[in-house]
């Protein structure tokens, strides 16, 4: 990732946020997840609980026009805000 980053969007949903980021991918975007509970991974592979937690996508700064623009056009576009 570069220095600057921007946030792309957050979401309570690992799941969807897993999926964005692999559609993104797709368009060799580059996402960086990060969650306001790191441990709620480990409790879910451990106790089968996933906890809520609150997730951040982030991306490069110059990538952010295009990856707010491919989720627009996305099935997404109805279930996230974006910044």
């Amino acid at each position: 990732m570069a220095k600057d980053t921007q946030i792309l969007l957050k979401t309570d949903d690992r799941i969807m946020a897993e999926d964005i980021r692999s559609l993104l991918e797709e368009s060799e975007i580059f996402t960086l997840l990060r969650s306001d509970n790191p441990a709620s991974s480990v409790m879910g592979m451990y106790v089968g609980v996933n906890p809520p937690e609150g997730i951040t996508m982030m991306v490069n700064e110059e990538e952010y026009a295009k990856a707010k623009e491919i989720i627009r056009k996305s099935h997404f576009a109805e279930v996230v805000q974006l910044f």
